[in-house]
């Protein structure tokens, strides 16, 4: 499973925006691997910019978008 993937499983989850920093330590709870921070922002903020499954709600913090599938 790809970090994008890890993320919004946890993100799908939590129902909140989470900060990268919590994202993190939930997706290290979860799937026993630490993402590295910034490759997760990049790879987040690419999703974002191409309007695919996540949102940004304030500075590295991010959520599902309300439209995103299942």
């Amino acid at each position: 499973m790809s970090q994008v993937d890890m993320a919004f499983t946890v993100l799908r989850r939590s129902k909140t925006p989470l900060h990268v920093d919590d994202l993190i330590v939930a997706i290290a709870q979860s799937y026993g691997v630490q993402p590295a921070r910034d490759s997760l922002v990049s790879a987040l903020s690419k999703k974002v910019m191409a309007g695919d499954r996540f949102e940004k709600t304030a500075p590295n913090t991010f959520a599902v978008r309300s439209d995103a599938p299942a």
